[in-house]
């Protein structure tokens, strides 16, 4: 009890179904792990391991799957009774785990399920006791069946629920988003690991999907194309859908592969007709794909008296050689899924370093752009730089050039100075005489004036 598969799936609806009549249930498995644990914990059901040995002999019905329950029937041997309803079920045709059990299953069995016609035929081949055995057609809860009120219906949005999706239904998928912009949820190991609920069959437009869902989507009036790894009948209609029940909606009924494209085709022409057989569909199967009624049943047989048998040493004997067996298959399983929790845990970290090899990558990349456009710059500074260099020199040289000229003008203006100074003396010289000549000269004139007119002149 580990992961969402389709036996976990029924064991785990089964024990709900018990708990909603009243009853006290315990869940024992060989392994158990999330996400399983979780649901069964907030389902309010016990959850034990077969290594806490709960003696079967104290419960008042018994289901049983898988053929665990020898380890614990040898255990209690000598505590048997027929007050114990033991429920043996079988859920394939060919996973040898689900065949008839070698001898407890044959001594104890009050009532034997399988999950469809094409597990029981199978089954009487190996000897099925027919008298207590019965299908039970991959039953859904009670909660499943709803009925779908909508002014028009339209194919807006798909639930595929697998965990072994073909390629080719994943490509259909891609197309009917890209082309068809129709929502596509994505149920199952390569999707989003949780559990089909009522509500979201409820919530969608079709299912695409085998096995245990399609009474689900039955149930919820929801229309079904049947396709997965065995291929499929495609969309489940009013003619076609028995045959496809008869092998429990796995797609063995036809083994039909089709490419993605006439997958897309198909869903997107045949959705009306689908949608209106569906509930025709429900109508002929509603009693016989509903786990309750199953259940009630189990509950009233398990309340009449039953005659008690026995059991011979030889029985005990080929009890306890049983035990021994299912031990040695449970030891292999435990640690099968033992290395699958440490595979998914490598998975996970190889996962988790590729994502920051990706991003590391990428900032790499970033670096490597960045760093040409920084080298593209710096090649265009050092040119730009070297210019300048060159520049500088003929500046310095110029500088240097103007420097000696300046130096000559400063020895030259020392000269000149001298020179005006000279000039300046020599100046003053001549002014001082000429000033002197002019007063002379003046004065010669004026006395000379003042003679002739005998005026008065000023100067």
């Amino acid at each position: 009890m580990a992961n969402f598969g389709g036996s976990e799936i029924v064991a785990l609806e089964v024990a709900e179904c018990f708990k909603k009549n009243n009853y006290i249930v315990d869940i024992v498995s060989n392994y158990i792990g999330n996400p399983v644990l979780e649901t069964v914990k907030e389902a309010g059901i016990n959850l034990l391991t077969t290594d806490e040995l709960p003696d079967p002999f104290n419960y008042d019905i018994v289901w049983s799957q898988h053929q665990v329950l020898p380890i614990l029937v040898n255990e209690y041997i000598n505590n048997f009774n027929t007050n114990t309803f033991f429920i043996f079920t079988h859920l394939s045709p060919y996973e040898y785990m689900e065949s008839l059990g070698l001898y407890a299953e044959r001594l104890f069995a009050d009532k034997i399920f399988a999950n469809s016609i094409e597990t029981f035929n199978q089954l009487c081949h190996l000897g099925l006791p027919r008298d207590i055995s019965e299908i039970l057609f991959n039953a859904a809860p009670s909660e499943f069946f709803k009925d779908k009120f909508k002014a028009q219906f339209t194919l807006q949005k798909i639930l595929l629920v697998s965990n072994h999706p073909p390629q080719e239904i994943l490509d259909a998928m891609e197309i009917l988003k890209n082309e068809y912009e129709i929502d596509v949820i994505h149920i199952g190991a390569r999707g989003d690991i949780k559990r089909v609920t009522p509500e979201l069959i409820q919530n969608v437009d079709a299912v695409v999907t085998i096995g245990k869902t399609v009474q689900y989507a039955i149930a919820g009036a929801t229309p079904v194309y049947c396709y997965d790894h065995f291929g499929g009948i495609g969309w489940l209609s009013i003619d076609n859908y028995s045959k496809a029940e008869t092998f429990n909606y796995s797609g063995r009924c036809c083994r039909r592969v089709i490419s993605a494209q006439e997958i897309v085709n198909e869903i997107i022409s045949g959705f009306s007709k689908a949608e209106k057989d569906v509930h025709n569909i429900k109508n002929q199967t509603s009693k016989k794909y509903c786990l309750d009624f199953y259940i009630n049943n189990i509950i009233k047989a398990s309340k009449q008296e039953r005659i008690f048998k026995p059991l011979s040493s030889e029985d005990k004997q080929k009890i306890m050689c049983e035990s021994q067996i299912v031990k040695s298959i449970k030891q292999y399983y435990n640690g099968y899924n033992n290395l699958l929790s440490e595979h998914k845990d490598f998975q996970a970290r190889f996962n988790d370093l590729s994502i920051k090899i990706n991003n590391l990558i990428e900032h790499n990349n970033y670096l490597i752009s960045e760093n040409n456009i920084t080298s593209s710059k710096y090649n265009e500074l050092l040119f730009n730089n070297n210019t300048l260099t060159e520049l500088n020199a003929d500046l310095v040289s110029e500088k240097i050039k103007l420097l000696e000229n300046y130096n000559l003008l400063l020895l030259n203006k020392d000269q000149l100075l001298n020179d005006f100074n000279q000039l300046s003396f020599s100046y003053d010289k001549l002014q001082n005489k000429y000033l002197k000549y002019k007063n002379t000269f003046v004065k010669r004139l004026a006395r000379k004036i003042k003679s002739l007119y005998n005026k008065k002149v000023d100067f």
